[in-house]
């Protein structure tokens, strides 16, 4: 597998982050890092992510909303439909994982909202080809209304390519974790990487 690094520029700090090499990521955490800001935030407003989506890169995102609960899809990109050959907008990221698992996700989605900060994530999927597939999965936060719950925009590619019978059966690894600045430094305390 190869390796980059990306450098990121947020708010004049800079830092880098090793990921599968990909232009589309790079693309995805560019779109993002440009858009306009209110009033002085810090990360871009769902709304104006929403209303400036890059139409390439849409198929592979999801919104997610933060819940206790569990990461509710609010937008799942055809992309990753096909990937699971399944729709999960309106539904709980994951609801077939175990509670532990699930508990993991939503303390990532918690970190990344709450803090904020990014992370990018590499992980291992089992296809219906019962052979393993790499994804890279780069979370960034959205600013939304107050009272309403928190958001994130997740990219997430595949280092190689589905074969057009084939789609994701389920994860069969959570993958190294790399959490990035975005201009608020990171918690004190993260998760380990694994």
């Amino acid at each position: 597998m190869q390796y980059t690094s990306l450098k990121l520029v947020f708010g004049g700090v800079e830092a880098s982050v090793l990921i599968i090499a990909n232009s589309r990521g790079q693309a995805f955490v560019d779109h993002w890092r440009q858009l306009a800001r209110r009033d002085g935030m810090l990360i871009p407003h769902s709304t104006d992510y929403l209303d400036h989506a890059p139409a390439a890169l849409m198929p592979a995102m999801f919104i997610q909303e933060v819940l206790d609960e569990g990461l509710m899809v609010r937008f799942m990109g055809t992309e990753l439909v096909s990937r699971w050959r399944r729709d999960d907008t309106g539904k709980i990221f994951g609801a077939h994982l175990s509670a532990q698992d699930r508990a993991r996700t939503v303390r990532a989605g918690k970190i990344v909202t709450e803090h904020p900060c990014g992370m990018v994530q590499h992980g291992v999927m089992k296809t219906t080809a019962e052979r393993t597939a790499i994804f890279e999965a780069i979370l960034l936060p959205l600013a939304v209304e107050a009272g309403r719950p928190k958001r994130m925009v997740v990219f997430s590619i595949l280092n190689d390519p589905l074969a057009r019978d084939e789609h994701g059966k389920q994860f069969s690894a959570p993958g190294e974790r790399e959490w990035f600045d975005i201009g608020a430094g990171l918690p004190a305390i993260l998760p380990p990487s694994i």
